[in-house]
């Protein structure tokens, strides 16, 4: 848009932002702070049509006919099965379904012991938006707590928070009578060898298995993108984790005028690389547009120069600390989707910048 270009977004939600607008709780992403960013994006000609899907509503081939170019972004929004017995249940409910109806103020039904299945940032974040509810809550994890992917600060706050957080557990089976889930079956693990990813392989403990009393169930074991909007466009390739495979220098998907990029791509991953793969689609969709090569250009654009090391005595350096950052009292917490994370006072944030803007001078530690 910025470069002249009439832009048009087609969002499946009724709100634009994605999983930012429905995946982040408002503690942690205050919906005013993502609005102005959206409103920003209007302001320079963006068009947003909300409850507009790919594959629902318009088709890549129309999109194809009616535009120069098509960018699929459309994430990773569909959780993953845990594939146990019972997990049909009406009272399970994945947490990227159960965050979004939150944070679209939609009213959710659960129960009042609530039992999450992860260890991931999605785990933390639904067992944490429960708490808010009022609930009783439990996390149950496979492996340990250091093994956890959850940011660590995260994890610090279900502790915080009173979350119970219990490790090396497993889901067997969901437990249902009459159509209520009354339970969910366990079995304790212990670690054994690595495995791909570098970690313990988590190895059920044989007679171990054990029962927690719940009545609503949030597995929150990882996302998949939906690719339905793509199903029958013969030109664009699936990998077998549901992902679209592209050229990874320019994003190109194999279907002429058509990119790819976000989750859609890599399965789920962080807001950055997301943003960064937009970034490189916007420059690789211009130089299609304007009939040049769709390829990365690299280029070194600041001098590289050689500096003397400065050599500092004990007497010369302040050893500043990291200031905490100020949080809402947990006891404020409960039944309330205020920021938690409250921001630095002015001189706290004078302070902080003390530590880095000069370090060869000013701080060390």
């Amino acid at each position: 848009a910025l470069e002249g270009y009439r832009v048009t977004i087609f969002e499946a939600l009724p709100v634009a932002g994605g999983m930012l607008a429905t995946g982040i709780p408002d503690y942690r992403l205050p919906k005013d702070i993502l609005n102005y960013d959206i409103d920003l994006i209007k302001k320079v000609g963006v068009e947003i049509r909300t409850n507009t899907a790919v594959g629902r509503d318009v088709q890549i081939a129309d999109l194809r006919q009616q535009y120069k170019a098509v960018f699929v972004a459309t994430g990773a929004h569909k959780g993953l099965k845990l594939r146990i017995e019972g997990e049909e249940s009406p009272q399970v409910m994945d947490a990227v379904e159960f965050l979004r109806a939150i944070n679209l103020g939609q009213e959710v039904e659960i129960g009042q012991k609530v039992a999450v299945i992860g260890g991931g940032d999605a785990a933390v974040d639904a067992a944490r938006v429960a708490r808010r509810l009022g609930k009783d809550v439990k996390v149950l994890y496979r492996r340990t707590r250091g093994e956890m992917p959850a940011a660590q600060e995260e994890i610090e706050e279900l502790d915080r928070e009173g979350i119970e957080l219990q490790l090396l557990v497993a889901p067997v089976k969901v437990l249902s009578d009459n159509g209520t889930l009354r339970g969910i079956e366990c079995v304790r693990m212990k670690l054994g060898d690595f495995d791909q990813s570098g970690r313990r392989r988590p190895v059920p403990i044989e007679g171990s298995e054990f029962t927690v009393e719940i009545d609503t169930l949030i597995p929150a074991i990882g996302q998949e993108p939906d690719v339905m909007c793509v199903a029958g466009e013969g030109g664009l390739q699936l990998s077998r984790w549901n992902t679209i495979e592209v050229n990874p220098e320019t994003l190109y998907a194999g279907m002429e005028g058509v990119f790819a990029g976000g989750d859609v791509v890599t399965g789920p991953s962080t807001v950055v690389q997301a943003m960064a793969h937009g970034k490189t689609v916007a420059r690789m969709i211009q130089r299609h547009i304007e009939g040049r090569p769709v390829q990365r250009e690299y280029s070194v654009t600041r001098p590289v120069m050689d500096v003397d090391a400065v050599e500092l005595s004990d007497a010369e350096v302040a050893k500043l600390h990291k200031p905490a950052m100020p949080e809402l009292p947990v006891v404020e917490r409960e039944g309330s989707f205020r920021e938690v994370q409250l921001g630095f006072t002015e001189e706290m944030a004078v302070a902080e910048a003390r530590r880095c803007v000069r370090c060869d001078k000013e701080a060390r530690g």
